[in-house]
């Protein structure tokens, strides 16, 4: 949806509709809000099927509890909150979600009052729900605390957690399960939804109670020992069985997440029926009410801006992204190397391995979302001398952190840990982008960290990693970025069998020769930043070497000798697309400073400087002064500070 198009909603008051629409209305509410969504997914990029899976949930929820004033909603996820945005007096900006300066695709507690708690990663919202509900008893004010979390994020440690420590808090949080892994038939569905209805229907805990009352006074305990039996039975036997209720919780369902008058009724019920922790589970349908979104849930999790409805691109058909081309590398290393494993947590898609697991399936391993269990899992099978790839984004690798410090590098274990999405990853904003990993990793002794400039480089790293014997000997980290290059299949077959040998450890320089100038300048460009170098070196009247850095740890100190070879003051730069503090850039200086220090006129470390918004990378990038501009003018800065007779030309 467009500016220049009509809002639906422009000028409503939507929680007032919500709660004061019958059944049939909130229907009609809710195919406009798809279409809404629809609509400004295919314009913007974003999450497509996962809240068209939501739509009714959402409603629901509004209709029967009071956000934010009285009860709280915590989403685990942010990326299935497009309804509630919706409904929380952010439809006349909807259009702008995940644009520079727009909405943010996840929830932001710096955007709305609604936002209880930003959510970018899963597992989180049991304990932070936890936390409200806490402070709520402790404040003594009223009201509920309503969690709402996904099947898929219940694998999640910080899930699981959590939910162990909610009947020991003697919590009455309300906990729920929006199942869409799998698919409950009518029969079951039809009686899942009617028996939840009259377990949590004032009638049934009335009756129950004083059931339980009459027993006790006519001290026939045997009897309702028998009818506690019975009602187990029954549960246990008709309904799905459940872990929830051996932990202290109430469960309820599964019911049908689309049918509006049944999840109304629940909730109602379980908001004014139960002082104790419930969890109810429902049943939802990915991309649901949309045709293509329901045949390929998948395809259509995350969608790029105009992407068609069968699943392919209206642009850079011809170009493949690193994930894609690294995890068609590891399938096709897979051929010769008979220990190569990979493993991937609920991410072959977005990785590439589904390249990996259509070939060679079993050694493909996806552990779900479980970052830590992972990087264990994959410690373990390099013991045993298997030779493991673990594909994992950037910003999800942050989860693993106790992993790799004391159980991957402490003792040294030879694997391979594609680090995907390092950088700007565009629209999905700061939970999702890869700037900290470099931060995270540089001080952790024991592993090497490789930066590739480009695909054909990546595969080349991989090739010197992998080829035929196994040439990894501690933790090696590969980071690359989401983008997408010109590169085919056949031409990644050909660099995967080609005999020439690359050293991700020996950096590059490219030199550029201008006489007369007082002073040279060294930049020292990490992997995605070389490009935008090699773009404005000619635009220099000063002696510039272009240093293509590759190796993050360990530092090419032979070359570095060789360019500090000379007695010309040295102005130093160094550009990365990561957070400054810790990074390349600094370990880089602080060596040059303790063993060069006399040749350096000057330093100056380009790099990001604190979260980085949602947006178009491009767009970011100019932001922060990491492109072709922005590092010529940053240079020129530099210079002119220093001498204000020398000038580079643009």
């Amino acid at each position: 949806m467009n500016e220049t198009q009509a809002n639906p909603f422009d000028k409503m008051n939507l929680i007032d509709v919500i709660k004061n629409s019958n059944i049939e209305e909130l229907r009609e509410v809710s195919g406009k809000i798809r279409s809404m969504i629809v609509e400004t997914v295919h314009q913007n990029g974003g999450h497509l099927s996962s809240n068209l899976g939501t739509v009714e949930l959402t409603l629901a929820l509004y209709r029967v509890f009071d956000f934010p004033e009285k009860d709280i909603l915590v989403w685990d996820t942010g990326h299935q909150t497009y309804t509630h945005k919706i409904l929380t007096g952010r439809a006349p900006l909807f259009h702008t979600i995940r644009r520079k300066g727009g909405l943010s695709g996840f929830t932001n507690i710096f955007e709305s009052p609604y936002d209880s708690f930003g959510a970018g990663h899963v597992g989180t919202s049991i304990a932070a729900a936890l936390g409200f509900e806490k402070a709520k008893r402790l404040a003594g004010e009223p009201g509920e605390v309503i969690a709402v979390i996904g099947d898929g994020a219940l694998t999640s440690g910080n899930a699981l957690e959590s939910l162990n420590q909610v009947v020991g808090q003697k919590s009455n949080l309300k906990i729920i399960i929006n199942d869409n892994g799998m698919s409950i038939s009518d029969n079951v569905g039809s009686f899942a939804n009617n028996f939840s209805l009259i377990r949590t229907g004032k009638g049934y805990n009335t009756f129950k109670k004083q059931l339980k009352t009459f027993l006790h006074e006519t001290h026939l305990t045997g009897i309702e020992a028998i009818l506690e039996w019975i009602r187990d039975n029954m549960k246990h036997n008709l309904l799905p069985d459940s872990i929830f209720e051996a932990m202290g919780f109430k469960y309820l369902g599964p019911i049908d997440g689309h049918d509006l008058e049944t999840l109304v009724r629940v909730l109602s019920n379980i908001k004014e029926g139960y002082k104790k922790p419930v969890v109810l589970h429902i049943h939802t349908k990915k991309g649901c009410g949309i045709d293509y979104a329901e045949k390929k849930p998948n395809i259509f999790h995350g969608v790029s801006p105009h992407e068609k409805t069968n699943g392919t691109k209206n642009k850079d058909e011809e170009k493949l992204s690193f994930s894609d081309a690294f995890g068609y590398t590891i399938a096709k290393m897979a051929d010769y190397d008979e220990k190569l494993v990979a493993i991937t947590s609920a991410m072959d898609i977005g990785t590439g391995l589904y390249h990996f697991k259509e070939s060679c399936e079993e050694r493909f391993f996806d552990l779900g979302i479980t970052e830590q269990s992972s990087m264990l899992f994959a410690a373990g099978l390099a013991l045993k001398g298997y030779h493991p790839v673990y594909a994992v984004y950037s910003t999800f690798l942050q989860r693993a952190y106790d992993q790799i410090i004391h159980d991957v590098a402490l003792q040294k274990i030879p694997l391979i840990i594609g680090v995907d999405r390092a950088g700007l990853v565009g629209s999905d904003g700061p939970t999702h982008h890869g700037t900290f990993d470099i931060a995270m990793l540089n001080p952790i002794p024991n592993i090497k960290i490789y930066s590739p400039d480009s695909i054909r480089t990546m595969i080349q790293i991989m090739n010197h990693l992998s080829r035929q014997c196994w040439n990894v000997h501690t933790p090696v980290f590969i980071r690359y970025p989401r983008e997408k290059e010109n590169i085919s299949y056949k031409e990644i077959e050909h660099l995967i069998t080609d005999n020439k040998k690359i050293n991700p450890e020996k950096w590059e320089v490219i030199y550029h020769t201008s006489h007369g100038a007082e002073y040279e300048i060294i930049i020292f460009a990490l992997g995605t930043m070389f490009k935008s170098c090699q773009t404005i070196i000619n635009h220099m009247n000063f002696p510039i070497k272009l240093v293509k850095v590759t190796s993050v740890k360990p530092m090419d100190l032979e070359l570095i000798h060789t360019l500090f070879g000379s007695n010309k003051q040295k102005i130093v730069v160094t550009i990365e697309e990561g957070i400054k503090t810790g990074g390349f850039g600094h370990s880089l200086i602080n060596y040059l400073r303790d063993n060069y220090n006399h040749q350096i006129e000057s330093t100056k470390i380009l790099g990001f400087e604190n979260f980085t918004t949602h947006g178009k990378r491009e767009d970011l990038l100019e932001e922060a002064g990491l492109d072709p501009n922005g590092i010529l003018n940053s240079i020129n800065e530099e210079i002119q500070n220093i001498n204000q007779n020398h000038k580079i030309i643009i």
